[in-house]
């Protein structure tokens, strides 16, 4: 049977994470005959052969060692060696529900003229191993409404000549902002983009309460320096619409030990914004 559906897994130092996520494939109400795993191994901490090994008897699985460390690097390699006819990123620490692969199928199936889908992340042990009802709502992303709507790990693409800029994401020169740039110039190429929360993809509490302060500054960093890169009116204006939200948390939780992360977040911003060197041509 063909390739339908290529699962892209860019994986660095995890090993019990990656078998949650392969667990999660087994139990796809979508024929394991139709999608193939493309694991993009770029470790130098984790053998990941014995894993793969197991999974191989049940999934359709390409392991790609690679020496070349970063993210995006990562996505794109895996773009190339897709057979299918959507990809889709899946974080190494993510799993799909049951009806995930189907429920993309299903919306391309039924939206012919689409090109991209984003679909709904659910956070945390509430919702890991139980699905949740969601209205079942159509939205066409654009440059205004896109920035609530968007995540790697929930995109379903038809388009293969769309590329990560490896000049972001971990791993890389500035090391996040990769996928909010492909959504962006998913958008700005005209390729028709939806958001359809019927698609839905569990993943580990991501928030800057609970990243380290590090992580806060940098992906704050690499937002503000994606938005610049990309300049134009909505973008300028979503800026400063976030950059508001960070002050205001500030403000709110000035007295607590928080607002150092909402600090960073400021700052991370500014910076990304002001004084990122990266030249694009």
């Amino acid at each position: 049977m063909a390739i339908k559906v290529s699962l892209v897994v860019s994986t660095y130092g995890r090993y019990e994470e990656l078998k949650d996520l392969f667990d999660s494939l087994l139990e796809q109400d979508y024929s394991r005959d139709n999608f193939e795993v493309i694991v993009i191994d770029q470790n130098d901490v984790v053998n990941l052969v014995p894993l793969i090994d197991i999974y191989k008897k049940d999934l359709i699985l390409n392991h790609y060692k690679t020496d070349v460390k970063g993210l995006s690097k990562a996505k794109n390699k895996g773009i190339e060696l897709a057979k299918g006819e959507l990809i889709t990123f899946p974080d190494d620490d993510c799993t799909f529900y049951p009806n995930t692969i189907s429920n993309a199928m299903r919306f391309f199936e039924d939206n012919p003229k689409a090109d991209i889908v984003f679909g709904s992340v659910w956070y945390g042990d509430l919702y890991k191993n139980n699905q949740f009802a969601v209205e079942n709502k159509l939205l066409k992303l654009n440059s205004f409404n896109f920035s609530f709507y968007y995540s790697a790990i929930t995109c379903f693409t038809k388009i293969k000549s769309l590329r990560f800029d490896e000049n972001y994401g971990v791993g890389s020169k500035i090391s996040s902002g990769e996928e909010l740039d492909y959504v962006i110039n998913s958008i700005n190429s005209s390729y028709n983009v939806y958001y359809y929360p019927l698609i839905q993809v569990w993943h580990p509490i991501l928030g800057v309460a609970t990243m380290p302060n590090e992580k806060v500054y940098k992906y704050a960093y690499g937002y503000a320096s994606i938005i610049r890169k990309n300049l134009n009116f909505s973008l300028f204006v979503l800026f400063l619409l976030s950059l508001f939200y960070q002050v205001l948390r500030f403000v709110l939780n000035i007295h607590k030990e928080s607002s150092k992360k909402y600090l960073l977040a400021i700052n991370g911003r500014l910076d990304g914004f002001f004084k990122n060197k990266i030249k694009y041509i």
